[in-house]
């Protein structure tokens, strides 16, 4: 099946996951385009169009037989990559063997009853061959060449675990000898803020987020991509108090809350419009959404107390004459920061006027 981007309706919450995977699958143009092939040999090159496939093709059958699969998109794809990573260079890339456990925790010939029908759905075959487990697959028998390749690209870059891992999302550029991979370029497909919101969030959070990024720009307000999944900021960086919003997708800083989202905005010149702030009654909302330390300090961020880079708890933060306790230094680096989770409409206009008043005490 074919992964349409501007899909809003789905079955089930099931149906949105794997769509949400199908549609981060690098177009074919863009990772295997015109240099890419003509950097590579012939079987790599085909290799690279067949494990596109077959992970597209896996996607495509986990949709439409969604609820007989009790797995994740996720799980299927960290089996083949560890799977892959087990099994010895073959002689040719039409079957590999396996002889190796997964993770120390079973074997192939055990694992592969966990994804028998979508295996066997996707050409995938098992032989066993004296306690030796042979894996082919009948219709897309070079796919092993590009999956070789990735997996040692993945695990030798240590590349995180996550939507936007290479081997998931096909770039085969990260592979393609001698091709220069442009910082630029890595944020070409699907790093703008709007084309993420309808991956991520759900109902009418996605009306309003797509309207607050608007408003962004009509105030020439442009978030970058930070590096890190499903966040932006003006500066590009992740890092609270540099620039003038900051806004996270999904699981980022949500507390264990998932496919919500969060704004940020460091109130870096204060001081210059508080009697704005007192005399318009915003105090009370600049208070109650600063953000708090909640961990202890064996449980702190950046690796916990024992860390030399590590947060030991929260401070106490002057902000419009009222002491705050425990603000974590993190997030308001000894000035304040409202950091607001799933914003609703009144809060969303007090944002505003923030980052109005910002860009006006920049200005002068």
């Amino acid at each position: 099946m074919t992964f349409d981007i501007n899909q809003t309706a789905f079955p089930s919450e099931k149906h949105k996951t794997i769509w949400r995977h199908g549609v981060l699958v690098l177009p074919e143009e863009l990772s295997l385009s015109g240099k890419v092939r003509s950097l590579m040999d012939a079987d790599l090159s085909e290799g690279c169009r067949q494990m596109r496939s077959f992970i597209l093709h896996i996607l495509g059958d986990m949709y439409e037989n969604a609820s007989s699969y009790a797995f994740e998109p996720w799980q299927i794809f960290s089996f083949w990559l560890n799977i892959i990573g087990d099994a010895p260079d073959p002689e040719n890339y039409e079957r590999i063997d396996v002889t190796a456990s997964v993770k120390g925790k079973t074997t192939a010939a055990n694992i592969k009853g966990l994804y028998a029908d979508v295996l066997a759905h996707t050409g995938v075959t098992f032989t066993e061959k004296g306690g030796k487990t042979e894996i082919a697959n009948a219709l897309y028998p070079k796919m092993f060449r590009a999956m070789k390749a990735m997996q040692k690209y993945v695990r030798e870059k240590k590349e995180r675990a996550s939507l936007e891992n290479s081997f998931q999302i096909c770039d085969f550029r990260k592979i393609c000898p001698g091709y220069k991979y442009e910082k630029t370029e890595k944020r070409l497909y699907m790093r703008e803020i709007e084309d993420r919101i309808p991956l991520i969030l759900e109902g009418e959070k996605i009306p309003a987020a797509l309207a607050f990024s608007a408003y962004l720009r009509t105030k020439k307000i442009h978030l970058k991509w930070t590096g890190i999944q499903n966040s932006w900021s003006e500066t590009g960086q992740v890092h609270m108090n540099q620039g003038l919003c900051y806004v996270g997708l999904g699981d980022v800083y949500l507390k264990g809350r998932k496919n919500g989202w969060v704004v940020c905005v460091p109130l870096s010149n204060l001081d210059k419009y508080r009697d704005k702030i007192t005399n318009g009654g915003w105090q009370n909302f600049i208070w109650d959404n600063i953000y708090i330390c909640d961990k202890t300090p064996a449980n702190a961020c950046n690796g916990g107390e024992k860390s030399i880079y590590a947060c030991h708890r929260g401070i106490d933060l002057d902000v419009l004459g009222k002491t705050v306790h425990m603000a974590c230094r993190l997030r308001n680096r000894r000035r304040a920061a409202v950091y607001v989770h799933d914003p609703d409409e009144t809060s969303i206009g007090y944002i505003k006027s923030l980052i109005e008043l910002e860009q006006k005490a920049n200005d002068k």
